[in-house]
């Protein structure tokens, strides 16, 4: 370096210094960086990105610089330079049914986020095409998450025919090619109603919420979270050799408490109820106490919920459980290595329910 690049060097980082010492918040920018270096700001960006065409002596010159001034590079300043966002989002359409857990679906996946340098954007309108196109084409992601996945999800043959960038929390009917984590709720179902029968439990009823209703054309596509519960409810039965004792609510339209009700005075020999969905559990419970009737006493009840809403219920409830919250972090660290070239190919979890018996059920009443 010359004695007048020297100089200027020791100016420039002079003024520099007091203005960080003194009460004005300065931020080192690349600007700096290349003044204080006497190079170009397009040198330093290809310091800073690790290009092959500089120097050996200008590359030591201007890392001694970012030393010395504690430069740290600007996220937005690694995005403009990698062509990524570093944003991922999270697709939840609001669903009355799963609000509970979505708190644990959140903080999973912005825990995966955080450790491997994303940030999350998370989305709960319903999106139309373009609209969910958009969030591709402008920038703003560079991959998502989608949730509440139907058999026939149209977001995903979208984004599939697009080819960008995305998993599914949840799984479609067909799923070749595609990547996703769920919740073998299939299974979990069937643990529930193996439960109910080793109590003697005979005439059991399942509460099937519903959270979308469709129309024409869409009208045989479901929702997959139901779909699947639907299936462990009737192959458990099937293979114990009892009724399904099905009781549809449609939770935008539909009182859950008088739906079970209806239920409990059409059908008074049942002796134990099961749920899928944990929204439908206040409703369950007061209907059951608007009885007169006693839990585990006269009626018994499982549900899948996470523990925390289990222990508050009076008595606690026998839930199967899912970890919500280590599963979405999963589905965030799968995005993220499919974003970052590793590994290919599809992959496909499910995470097993476990069955925590608690205070909601007993031995089947035989008065």
């Amino acid at each position: 370096m010359f004695a007048g690049q020297k100089n200027e060097k020791s100016f420039f980082l002079g003024n520099l210094y007091k203005m960080k010492n003194s009460k004005r918040i300065v931020k080192t920018t690349i600007i700096d960086i290349a003044k204080a270096s006497g190079v170009s700001v397009s040198t330093v960006s290809r310091i800073l990105n690790n290009k092959p065409d500089v120097s050996d002596e200008t590359r030591e010159r201007v890392l001694s610089v970012i030393h010395e001034l504690q430069f740290t590079p600007q996220a937005s300043w690694q995005q403009l330079a990698s062509g990524k966002s570093r944003f991922i989002t999270l697709h939840y359409p609001q669903n009355p049914t799963r609000i509970h857990t979505m708190n644990s679906f959140v903080i999973g996946a912005a825990a995966a986020c955080e450790k491997l340098n994303y940030s999350l954007n998370i989305v709960v309108s319903p999106l139309d095409e373009n609209s969910l196109l958009s969030f591709f084409r402008s920038g703003q992601t560079d991959g998502m998450i989608l949730m509440e996945i139907l058999l026939h999800d149209w977001r995903v043959e979208l984004l599939r025919k697009a080819n960008y960038p995305f998993v599914m929390f949840g799984h479609c009917e067909d799923n070749s090619g595609l990547s996703y984590i769920d919740f073998d709720v299939e299974n979990g179902m069937r643990k529930a109603v193996e439960h109910l029968v080793s109590l003697g439990h005979r005439k059991v009823g399942y509460i099937s919420a519903e959270p979308y209703i469709f129309s024409g054309k869409d009208s045989k596509n479901a929702y997959g979270h139901t779909y699947w519960s639907n299936k462990g409810v009737v192959d458990a039965c099937d293979s114990y050799g009892i009724d399904v004792i099905c009781e549809k609510v449609h939770v935008l339209t539909e009182s859950i408490e008088a739906k079970v009700s209806s239920l409990l005075t059409k059908l008074p020999e049942i002796t134990a109820i099961i749920t899928s969905q944990d929204t439908t559990i206040p409703g369950i419970m007061k209907a059951i106490l608007d009885k007169g009737l006693r839990i585990p006493e006269d009626i018994s009840i499982v549900a899948s919920a996470i523990e925390q809403m289990a222990e508050l219920t009076t008595p606690p409830l026998t839930t199967i459980n899912c970890q919500a919250e280590t599963a979405s972090y999963e589905a965030a660290k799968m995005l993220i290595e499919q974003l970052d070239g590793m590994p290919d190919g599809e992959h496909q979890v499910l995470y097993p329910f476990e069955l925590t018996i608690r205070g909601s059920t007993g031995k089947a009443c035989t008065s």
